[in-house]
């Protein structure tokens, strides 16, 4: 009953609303998780991320996902391998170079995604522009940019593609927001070890909780559920071209909340990272659902 109550008041919301609001909210949500690397680090943050990611859509949907484990081990732990380590090298990046500049290198994972069946012109121009613009910022890295930081946030576009790949396979078994769910009560066991290690009795600091809780409604409940109820609506296209303002609205809230600034070879590189993802979806024949 609370899963089709919530559902039904999200889909009354245009969904081209619910993606917007949902990347305002992730990078507002990444922005707020800079406060608690210093407690509680990295690995801590994205544990209590999770937690508080789980424990609120386990309330809302109560999803049914011991099946679901049985039957399809494989791709839900792969799926949960995929949203704890593309979290965890995203908030390593975030600690280390500004916001906007690690979306959009964490954007090269979805770009090499769309266009890896594809040889037409067009495809290899959004990936040479993106590769341009990367190039723009390796004379920062190691003066202006810390390389760990950039090494992070590829790694982070690695799982980040990975996560794309699977998700179809884990909505093709799994109903409703119980693909999700699964996914990532593995992600949080993932992290469970790495982040008690670094967070230790910090976690449990009442102050802390409750900036994770707004970290975790803002960075993972409201992104997750707005997404999963869009995407169910958008054409692809349309969807990937909402998604791709996400370097930009970073690089804003970077500039806003964090104080970052960006010198113009960082500027250009953002905004030629989300010209090509732009560019891609759009030039992309496929029009069915995401």
């Amino acid at each position: 009953m609370s899963t089709q109550i919530s559902a039904s008041a999200l889909s009354r919301l245009p969904a081209p609303f619910l993606v917007l609001t949902a990347v305002v909210s992730v990078q507002y949500g990444a922005a707020l998780a800079r406060d608690l690397f210093p407690i509680i680090g990295a690995g801590g943050t994205v544990f209590l991320r999770l937690l508080m990611a789980v424990l609120c859509l386990f309330a809302l949907f109560r999803p049914n996902i011991i099946t679901l484990y049985r039957q399809h081990f494989r791709i839900m732990s792969l799926f949960g391998v995929c949203i704890a380590l593309s979290t965890l090298f995203f908030y390593l990046a975030v600690q280390r170079i500004p916001l906007g500049i690690a979306i959009a290198i964490e954007f090269i994972g979805p770009l090499v995604v769309a266009v890896r069946n594809s040889r037409t012109w067009l495809d290899r121009l959004w990936i040479g522009i993106a590769a341009l613009s990367i190039a723009l910022l390796i004379p920062d890295i190691g003066v202006n940019l810390d390389i760990w930081g950039v090494v992070a946030a590829l790694i982070a576009a690695v799982f980040w593609g990975l996560y794309i790949v699977t998700s179809p396979r884990v909505a093709a078994v799994a109903s409703a927001y119980d693909g999700l769910i699964g996914g990532l009560i593995v992600a949080l066991v993932i992290m469970s070890v790495p982040g008690v290690i670094q967070g230790g009795w910090q976690l449990l600091n009442p102050n802390i909780l409750w900036q994770s809780f707004v970290m975790g409604i803002a960075a993972a409940i409201i992104p997750f559920t707005f997404e999963y109820n869009a995407l169910q609506r958008l054409p692809a296209r349309t969807y990937g071209v909402l998604v791709c303002s996400e370097p930009v609205v970073g690089a804003l809230i970077g500039w806003l909340i964090l104080h970052e600034s960006l010198n113009t070879n960082a500027v250009i590189a953002i905004v030629g990272i989300t010209i090509a993802s732009l560019g891609s979806t759009l030039t992309n024949k496929e029009e069915t659902h995401a």
